[in-house]
């Protein structure tokens, strides 16, 4: 019987008829403006622009699909172009296209971790939704008689650390990421550290922006560093030439004023002539040795600028060692208490669902499941797969509980237990003492009256 539920309900599966609370998306070809995600409303209906009110509850995505394309019949639909131009276009049933955007979704109860509500997935199995609710756990068997409070308590401890560590994984990626010179990173978060899709997202878009922020402000003061690199490597090429240019032109007034001067001691000039050659080689060498000086100036500004670079590069790389060391011990010191407050939620010492399980011992599961207007019981295992607004149940053997054990009753009844002699005899007792101290206080009353 049981091998023939799972049949039955994978049969099912391939044939999944639609119910309200799935979201149904339908796009039309060749109208790009046509595009409507609508959800089948309580009353199992659609409601779609040109096309009005359309039942599709219980109909498999085929004849979804079919129905709201004889719904619409072949005609015209005028489209306007972003300049204003208007065009016909001709629409057949066959250019319809309507699929199903997002399922119901399926609820997770019994020996989980954190039992709720979880998005519903094609082809999705029993085993990865106990997964995605944590994975199997006795709490409520081992803890039966806990203070409520108590176990509130160590769930939230437990949800905190889960996002203590998810932080530090994801903090730990993107500076190896920014390391690495990389725009981006994979948050390698565990398969078992599962935390709210909301809160995952926060975490890695803002270490994300951190990211673009901080390789955005490394590389601009690169840039900058670079660019002013390059400009003085452009005005020791000018002074170069401008160098070689005044050599030549001292060279030639030395030349001028020894010819001069040789003229002069044999008196065919005159000594202004000389004067002047003399002055103009003190000029050409005083041009000369300003060009070398504001040469070596910019070279050395420039020497500065690349010590300054690679100062930046290192002090950086530096910087995000120690970061990423730090970030490793808080990640250790982390996955320490994310364990110590996941060990207070299981029982016996255990640390995997494989241990509190045991080898021999399998976990009874059950799926209720609406088929047309009846909810069904449908026996179930690891493997079967589900379908939308699925009701999962797991119930762990109770050979696997520690103290008392737990009777469990039929899949469809809860599990009672029985109060040991020794507590009725006690609450008994209890309730004797609260039976006389009421009528010793009516006594006082009367007698007060």
């Amino acid at each position: 019987m049981p091998l023939l539920f799972t049949l039955v309900a994978n049969a099912a599966a391939t044939e999944y008829k639609l119910a309200p609370g799935d979201a149904i998306e339908v796009t039309i070809e060749g109208l790009p403006e046509w595009h409507h995600r609508v959800p089948i409303e309580f009353d199992g209906t659609i409601s779609l622009p040109t096309l009005g009110t359309i039942e599709i509850a219980g109909l498999t995505a085929a004849e979804m699909r079919n129905k709201i394309a004889a719904a619409l019949p072949t005609r015209l639909f005028r489209e306007r172009t972003p300049e204003g131009r208007e065009y016909s276009v001709l629409v057949l049933p066959t250019d319809i296209a309507a699929s199903v955007a997002e399922y119901r979704p399926i609820y997770v109860d019994g020996d989980v971790l954190t039992p709720g509500q979880y998005a519903f997935r094609p082809l999705m199995a029993v085993g990865q939704a106990v997964a995605l609710s944590g994975g199997y756990s006795t709490i409520r068997g081992s803890h039966a008689t806990a203070d409520p409070n108590q176990l509130v308590d160590l769930r939230e401890d437990y949800n905190l650390h889960a996002l203590e560590y998810v932080r530090e994984t994801v903090h730990l990626s993107r500076l190896q990421a920014e390391l690495n010179d990389a725009d981006s990173f994979e948050e390698n978060i565990p398969a078992t550290q599962l935390i709210p899709a909301a809160n995952l997202a926060n975490v890695i878009q803002s270490e994300l922006n951190l990211l673009k922020t901080s390789q955005e402000s490394y590389h601009q003061e690169i840039a900058s560093i670079r660019a002013a690199m390059k400009q003085a490597d452009g005005q020791i090429a000018i002074l170069a030439q401008q160098e070689e240019k005044e050599q030549s032109g001292a060279q030639a007034d030395a030349q001028e004023l020894e010819k001069l001067t040789t003229l002069f001691e044999a008196g065919n000039v005159q000594a202004t002539r000389v004067s002047e050659a003399r002055r103009a080689v003190l000029l050409s060498s005083t041009r000369q040795l300003q060009t070398i000086v504001n040469k070596m100036e910019i070279q050395r500004g420039r020497e500065a600028s690349a010590q300054t670079l690679n100062k930046t590069a290192n002090s950086r790389r530096i910087g995000l060692l120690q970061d990423i060391r730090e970030t490793s011990e808080r990640l250790a010191g982390a996955e320490l208490r994310l364990r110590a407050a996941s060990e207070k939620l299981r029982p016996g010492g255990t640390t995997s669902p494989s241990e509190m399980l045991g080898t021999a011992a399998a976990p009874v599961i059950t799926i209720t499941r609406k088929v047309d207007q009846d909810w069904r019981l449908v026996p179930a295992d690891e493997h079967t797969e589900l379908l939308p607004g699925d009701i999962v149940k797991v119930l762990l053997p109770s050979n696997q509980m520690p103290g008392p054990a737990a009777v469990i009753g039929e899949i469809d009844k809860t599990p009672q237990s029985r109060q040991p002699a020794e507590q009725s005899a006690t609450v008994q007792t209890h309730q004797k003492q609260d039976r006389h101290t009421t009528s010793a206080k009516d006594a006082s009353k009367s007698e007060f009256d």
